[in-house]
């Protein structure tokens, strides 16, 4: 029996199990209830022809249903997809195209639609695959026992569909062995035994740090219980994070920089809470800016949050999840550079103490400093390393190229993803699109290649212009994009945008703000800076901003 469902098999011998949770108090359901439930539906999905790599995708919001049949899929040898749900910035109607597109590019899926969007059944249907209600499906009572599937490690567990909810699609096949080799590096990096307890995530499903962090790891261990709320409930009541994890006494939580931010600032205001429960808050899934976790720790430790118990990580779906941990215990760490040198891709120390200023570009002489989030060192079973991401050649230490990543838990591309080619090189390493440099074995990560601005030959990473501009009185902080837009000249070429979201209404004033801002963060000026009311700029359903989109509407 391959990993995944031995270690199901081993939960259901546990007191453990899953609290669904939801406004009016959710529902706590045991391993072993939900082990005998799967074992059900996977009878009555073999009757509906689901075989070993068949692929079953689930669209549905978070539930005991969604959980029962993604684990029903396991049991009968499928490989599961869960799909990503709509945000609310999405047209539907195009949501719905893409979506049918993604399904088709899986090659013949069943599509089990749940609530809330059963009403979607029809515009899904008419493509490759079978759309079939997921209550349905798992209320149904089969007429033959379920048999246990014949799988071996190179099968696939998890079809990943990695560009969130639009572009072409590109599916990560994620196989059971790289699962279990993850999971093992996981475990290890984070003293797992040490922290046996309870994990609380609401984290979409469809998001691999959600389904395999929040869900499975949990799953796999069987002597820990997880918590799940819906991404649905935290977005209309973000505050809801931090008070469950005081109230059902979390010992573990995920979740990207921009979520921990927003807590700091509920936290400040909202009501005591105990956080000592917590060993360990992963941060990881976007760039963390050292300034959100700073106020995070500040503002969480008033609740009795151990600064420690912060644990900055990195990852990415082709590598399954997990790539590179901070030590457990040990908390945030930075890297103090110098901040042209970085520019012109130098990772130079810096002295702190040497800084005048957030970014002050006249610092008569002293030179102006970038603190950096220190991302550990790789998992057991991988490695990384930072090439030139024009030749290929490997970098020595603080050079600034593109991160690769090789070993056991870096995946294949699904053969019927329209990019079929392998994602790593002959020699096995992957290369991540995201821009670093290696210090004392740590990795340190500064952007995404494809989204750095070259103006007058330096790099500009967005993050550092978009961590400026929240300075401006009126941004929201979290609600800012900065990317690359024509300039028009003499002489033209490629210049520097800036969107920033508002509640308020003198936009002119906040426009000229945030370009004084960036102007002394990082001595270029942007323009234009396009000023929009809450809600405008499009994210994913885990709330992480969709830079590449912002382009495509605004620089024109």
């Amino acid at each position: 029996m391959v990993y995944l469902l031995d270690r199901m098999k081993r939960a259901s011998a546990g007191p453990n199990g899953v609290t669904f949770l939801a406004p009016d108090g959710g529902e706590r359901v045991g391993w072993a209830v939900l082990h005998d439930d799967a074992r059900r539906v996977a009878a009555g999905l073999q009757e509906r022809g689901v075989r070993p790599g068949r692929p079953v995708v689930l669209l549905a919001s978070t539930s005991r249903a969604t959980v029962t049949a993604a684990m029903a899929a396991w049991f009968a040898g499928a490989s599961v997809t869960l799909a990503p749900t709509p945000a609310r910035t999405v047209d539907l109607a195009r949501y719905l195209a893409d979506s049918r597109e993604r399904f088709d590019a899986l090659g013949d899926p069943l599509v089990l639609v749940g609530a809330p969007w059963e009403q979607a059944i029809a515009a899904l249907s008419g493509g490759g695959g079978i759309v079939a209600s997921l209550a349905e499906v798992v209320d149904a009572q089969p007429s033959a026992p379920w048999r246990p599937p014949t799988l071996s490690p190179e099968d696939p567990a998890i079809l990943q569909l990695t560009s969130g909810t639009t572009g072409a699609p590109k599916i990560a096949r994620i196989s059971h062995g790289n699962l279990a080799a993850n999971i093992e590096g996981i475990r290890v990096a984070t003293g797992h035994e040490a922290v046996h307890g309870r994990m609380l995530s609401w984290l979409p499903l469809s998001h691999d740090m959600g389904l395999i962090g929040g869900l499975i790891l949990p799953l796999a261990c069987g002597r820990c219980d997880t918590l799940l709320s819906s991404p649905a409930d935290y977005l209309a009541r973000p505050a809801s994070w931090m008070q469950q994890i005081s109230h059902h006494r979390a010992t573990t939580t995920v979740g990207p920089g921009s979520a921990y931010a927003v807590a700091a600032r509920l936290l400040r205001t909202g009501p005591r809470l105990d956080l000592s429960c917590l060993a360990y808050a992963l941060c990881g899934g976007e760039p963390i800016d050292p300034a959100a976790v700073d106020d995070f720790l500040a503002a969480a430790g008033e609740h009795g949050f151990h600064p420690e118990a912060f644990m900055p990580a990195y990852g990415l779906a082709e590598a399954t999840v997990a790539v590179t941990f901070s030590d457990l215990g040990r908390g945030a760490r930075y890297d103090h550079v110098d901040a042209d040198a970085l520019a012109a891709g130098i990772a130079r120390p810096n002295d702190p103490l040497e800084q005048t200023g957030p970014e002050d570009p006249t610092a008569g002489g002293r030179t102006r400093t970038r603190r950096l989030v220190l991302l550990g060192e790789p998992i057991a079973g991988l490695s990384i390393r930072v090439v030139d991401p024009d030749t290929d050649v490997e970098l020595p230490a603080r050079t600034v190229g593109e991160v690769q990543v090789r070993g056991t838990s870096v995946a294949s591309y699904h053969d019927q993803s329209p990019d079929s080619a392998p994602p790593a090189d002959p020699d096995g390493w992957l290369a991540t699109g995201d821009l670093g440099y290696l210090t004392d074995a740590e990795l340190v990560v500064c952007g995404r290649h494809k989204d750095v601005i070259i103006l007058g030959g330096r790099n500009i990473y967005p993050e550092d212009v978009e961590r400026a501009a929240a300075r401006a009185p009126g941004a929201r902080a979290g609600n800012i994009v900065a990317f690359a837009a024509p300039r028009p000249g003499p002489p033209a070429g490629e210049g520097l945008a800036v969107a920033v979201e508002t509640h308020g209404d003198d936009h002119e004033t906040l426009r000229q703000a945030v370009a004084d801002e960036v102007r002394a963060a990082l001595g270029v000026t942007p323009h234009p800076v396009i000023v929009l009311p809450p809600g405008s700029l499009p994210k994913t359903p885990s709330g992480k901003l969709q830079r590449a989109q912002v382009r495509r509407r605004f620089a024109s």
